[in-house]
C-alpha cells in the first residue's frame, strides 16, 4: 500500500507542471561538506556540560530562553536507563545512584549502561525499524523465514561491541565480499534481503509481470540502502528524474546496477572449520560403508550445516535504464555508480556494464563509508539524537533532501557528525556526548513563557516526556515482575500457531514459560502475525521502513493495557513475588510502587493503594500501576 502511494505521488509529480524543479546540488544543505565550527559564545557558559550545550544554549539565548534546571537523580536514572536499555532500573540501582556522592556519578552510570549487553538489545531494535527487518516473506503467502534471526543477532552484537559505523556499513553491503569465509560477514548482508519478497509475483508465468515484480523488489532494496544510510529518496527517480532533489533518473539505475545480482534466499554460513569437519565426516563414512544405500542413509543422518536468510548472489546481465520505469521500454546500458550530486566523491566507479557483481557492491560500500561523504555521518548522528530526544535535529531522519525538514540546529548537527568521524565512527561516543549534556539532563517541567516562543520545544528548553515504545512496555513489565528470561540470541520465540495451506496464517497465542518470557526483540517478527498489545501501542509493520515511530493515543491502548491477559498475569506474578518476600505484616504496597514506578507512594497514594489491596488483592494495585501514565512515560 505504501509503495503504491509513493508511485502515485511520483507520477503526480511528473505531470504537475506547477511544481518547482529539483534544487541544484550546491543549494541542498545536506550535500555540502561537513563543517566542524567553533563552539558558539553563550552568556550562561556555566550551564554547559558538553560541547552540545553551547549550540543548544546559543539558540535558546537568541530567543530569550534558557535551559530548565537539571532533573532530580531518580528521574535521571530512570530516563537514562530506559533510553539505553529499554527497561527500568531496579530499586537497588536507583538507591545506589541516589546515594552516590561522587561528582562523576552520572557519567559513571552512563558508562555502566553502555557496557551492558542490554544496550545492544535495545538499540538494535531502532536499526531493525529503519531497515524493515522481517522474519516472514510478506505478501499473500507470507511464509516463515526460520533462519532470518542471525541478522538480528548480528545487529545486537554490533551495537554492544561498538563496531565502527563505517565497518557496519561495509559489512552490510559487501560483507560476503570482504570475507566470504566469515559467517558474520555473510550474515551482515542480510540487510539486502531482510524486507518482503513477493512469492506469487516471482512465480508468474508471464515474463513481463515477473520482470515488474523484480523491479519492485530492487526499488525496495535501493530505497532501504539510500534512505537508511544516506537520507535521500533515490527511489523517486526510478520513473523520472527526482522532482525535488538533484537525483537524475540515471543515478537510480547506476545504484540499481550495484544490487542487480542480489536475490532472496538462504545461503550457507558454515565457517571454514565447519566445512572442513564435514568433509572429514563424509570421507570417514565413505570408508566405512561400501553399500551407495547404507552410505546414503548415513549421509542423510548428518546434521545439516547452518544456513541463514542472507540472500544469494548471481552475475547479472547489464542494467538498462527503463524509460518511465517501464520494463517494456529498456534504454541505454548503465554502469554501477553512486549519487552524482555528492561532489566531494567520484560517483563513477570506473566499472563496465559487465563488472563483477561483488566488485560493484564493494565499491559502493566504500563510497558510502568514505569520511568525505557528507550524508553518511549526518544521517546517523541525527538518528542517535532523535532516539534520545524524541525528534531529530532534522525531523525527517530518512529524508535530508529538499522535501524533508530543515535542521533546527545545523551547526550542532555538523559538529556531531565531524566528532563522530573523528572518534572512529563510534556510536557510543555520540551517546556520551548527548546523554551527559545539560540539555539531556534538564527537567521536563513546563514553562508557559517558553512555550509561547517555542510551543513544539524544537529549541530544547526542557526534556520532553515520551511514551515508552511497545517493546519497552512489555519488556519492562517482564523485568519488574521477575518473569524475564534474559537469555540472549538464537532462534526467535513464536507466540503464535502457524497454519499453512498454500499461504501461512499466524494465530496469536498467549504462551507462557521461559521460552516466551524473553525480550521482545527475540520475538519472531512476522508480517501477518502481530501481537495485539504491541500493535495497539504503535509497533510498526515489519515490512515497512520506520525511521520514526508514530505515537498515537487511542481507546484501544487503554483497553489493551487493562484487559490483555499478559498484563493481568504479570501483575499477579509481581504481587506473588512481593508477598513471598514479605510474608508477614501489612500489605507491602510501598514495595509495589518502588518496583513499578521507582519511588515510594505519597501518603494519599499509600492509603488508597492499601484499601484497594485489602478489597481486591495486591495484584490489582500492580495492575493499576502498570496502567498508569507515570509508568508508561519517561520524563
Amino acid at each position: 500500500m505504501k509503495r503504491a502511494a509513493i508511485r502515485i505521488f511520483c507520477f503526480a509529480a511528473l505531470f504537475t507542471a506547477t511544481w518547482a524543479a529539483a534544487v541544484a546540488p550546491e543549494e541542498l544543505w545536506s550535500l555540502q561538506p561537513v563543517k566542524s565550527s567553533a563552539l558558539p559564545r553563550v552568556e550562561e557558559a556555566q550551564l554547559c556540560r558538553t560541547p552540545v550545550d553551547f549550540f543548544v544554549l546559543a539558540r535558546l539565548e537568541k530567543e530569550g530562553l534558557t535551559l530548565n534546571p537539571e532533573a532530580d537523580r531518580r528521574t535521571l536514572i530512570r530516563r537514562l536507563t530506559f533510553d539505553l536499555h529499554g527497561v527500568p532500573p531496579t530499586r537497588e540501582e536507583i538507591d545506589r545512584f541516589i546515594t552516590d556522592v561522587s561528582p562523576r556519578a552520572y557519567e559513571e552510570l552512563a558508562e555502566r549502561l553502555l557496557a551492558s549487553p542490554r544496550y545492544g538489545e535495545h538499540w538494535a531494535r531502532h536499526w531493525l525499524d529503519v531497515v524493515r527487518y522481517t522474519e516472514s516473506q510478506g505478501f499473500e503467502y507470507d511464509h516463515l523465514r526460520p533462519n532470518a534471526w542471525h541478522y538480528r543477532d548480528y545487529v545486537v552484537d554490533g551495537f554492544n561491541s561498538d563496531k565502527p559505523y563505517d565497518q557496519f556499513i561495509r559489512e552490510q553491503i559487501a560483507g560476503d565480499v570482504i570475507d566470504p569465509t566469515s559467517p558474520d560477514d555473510v550474515i551482515a548482508t542480510s540487510l539486502l534481503v531482510c524486507g518482503p519478497w513477493d512469492q506469487a509475483g516471482n512465480s508468474q508465468a508471464n515474463a513481463t509481470q515477473k520482470a515488474i515484480t523484480r523491479e519492485e523488489e530492487l526499488e525496495d532494496l535501493v530505497s532501504v540502502v539510500a534512505q537508511g544510510f544516506l537520507g535521500i529518496t533515490v527511489n523517486c527517480a526510478r520513473c523520472h528524474s527526482h522532482k525535488f532533489d538533484p537525483v537524475p533518473q540515471s543515478d537510480y539505475y547506476r545504484i540499481k546496477a550495484v544490487f542487480e545480482g542480489v536475490r532472496h534466499g538462504e545461503r550457507s554460513i558454515a565457517s571454514r572449520r565447519d566445512r572442513d569437519a564435514r568433509e572429514a565426516e563424509i570421507a570417514a563414512l565413505k570408508r566405512r560403508f561400501s553399500d551407495e544405500r547404507e552410505l546414503d542413509r548415513a549421509m542423510k543422518a548428518l546434521k545439516p550445516l547452518p544456513v541463514s536468510y542472507a540472500g544469494i548472489r548471481e552475475q547479472p546481465a547489464p542494467t538498462r535504464l527503463l524509460k518511465r520505469g517501464d520494463v517494456k521500454q529498456p534504454g541505454e546500458e548503465m554502469r554501477a555508480g553512486a549519487l552524482s550530486a555528492v561532489r566531494s566523491l567520484p560517483s563513477d566507479f570506473g566499472l563496465g556494464p559487465n563488472a563483477p557483481e561483488a566488485e560493484r557492491r564493494m565499491r559502493f560500500a566504500e563510497w558510502i563509508a568514505d569520511p568525505r561523504n557528507p550524508l553518511t555521518p549526518r544521517v546517523m548522528a541525527n538518528r542517535i539524537w532523535q532516539y534520545h530526544f524524541g525528534q531529530g535535529i532534522v525531523a525527517t531522519p530518512s529524508d535530508l533532501g529538499s522535501s524533508g525538514a530543515r535542521p533546527s540546529h545545523p551547526e550542532l548537527l555538523d559538529w556531531l557528525s565531524a566528532s563522530f568521524v573523528e572518534h572512529g565512527w563510534s556510536i557510543k561516543s555520540l551517546h556520551r556526548l548527548i546523554v551527559c549534556s545539560a540539555a539531556y539532563r534538564q527537567s521536563s517541567s513546563f514553562k508557559a513563557e517558553a512555550a509561547k516562543v517555542d510551543a513544539e520545544n524544537q529549541l530544547l528548553w526542557r526534556f520532553k516526556p515520551r511514551r515508552l515504545e511497545a517493546e519497552s512496555v512489555r519488556d519492562s513489565i517482564l523485568s519488574i515482575s521477575g518473569s524475564m528470561n534474559w537469555k540472549m540470541g538464537g532462534p526467535s520465540f513464536r507466540p503464535f500457531d502457524v497454519v499453512t495451506f498454500n499461504s501461512s496464517t499466524y494465530i496469536p497465542r498467549d504462551f507462557t514459560g521461559p521460552d516466551f518470557d524473553r525480550r521482545t526483540i527475540y520475538r519472531a517478527n512476522v508480517n501477518s502475525g502481530k501481537d495485539p498489545l504491541l500493535d495497539a501501542l504503535d509497533c510498526p509493520e515489519p515490512s515497512v521502513k520506520t525511521p520514526r515511530r508514530m505515537v498515537t493515543m487511542t481507546p484501544l491502548q487503554a483497553l489493551s493495557l487493562m484487559n490483555n491477559p499478559f498484563i493481568q498475569r504479570e501483575a499477579e506474578r509481581l504481587a506473588q513475588r512481593i508477598l513471598a518476600e514479605h510474608a508477614s505484616g501489612e500489605l507491602p504496597v510501598e514495595r509495589v510502587y518502588e518496583s513499578v514506578l521507582g519511588r515510594k507512594p505519597s501518603t494519599n497514594e499509600r492509603a488508597a493503594a492499601l484499601n484497594e489491596a485489602l478489597d481486591r488483592g495486591l495484584w490489582h494495585v500492580c495492575w493499576a500501576l502498570f496502567n498508569s501514565t507515570e509508568f508508561l512515560y519517561v520524563r
